[in-house]
């Protein structure tokens, strides 16, 4: 079950201690959904609206990543964000090396971003 557009984000958490972020969802049949990516790396959230609806979660490419997020990567670099790297080529290599995938978080109203992360996986609750 992956019915996600359209869907109403009721709440996010996210779990520093054991590297999770989960999204909690409902769709338009009122039928509820959890998101769930283990062992992030990264991520980003903008937009974060009372009543924020999902259009879709899409994986992208790692060179896109840090091309789509260069004027981030940039400002936070000085800070150690994402991590402590040398050059843009270290953080790639460090992305791929240890399974990272790119989420693009889009919507239609509200919420967006993006998660790297190790995995998604999807599961309806009652």
């Amino acid at each position: 079950m992956r019915k996600i557009h359209d869907s109403k984000i009721l709440n996010y958490q996210i779990d520093f201690e054991y590297s999770t972020i989960e999204l909690k969802v409902e769709n338009e049949q009122n039928k509820q959904l959890k998101i769930l990516f283990e062992g992030f790396f990264a991520f980003h959230f903008e937009n974060q609206l009372l009543g924020s609806i999902l259009f879709d979660i899409v994986e992208g490419e790692v060179d896109s990543f840090v091309i789509e997020n260069k004027e981030m990567l940039d400002k936070g670099k000085d800070y150690f964000w994402p991590m402590d790297y040398e050059n843009i080529e270290d953080l790639i290599n460090y992305i791929q090396k240890n399974s990272y995938h790119y989420y693009k978080i889009y919507a239609s109203y509200g919420l967006n971003g993006w998660i790297l992360s190790k995995s998604v996986n999807y599961e309806r609750i009652k």
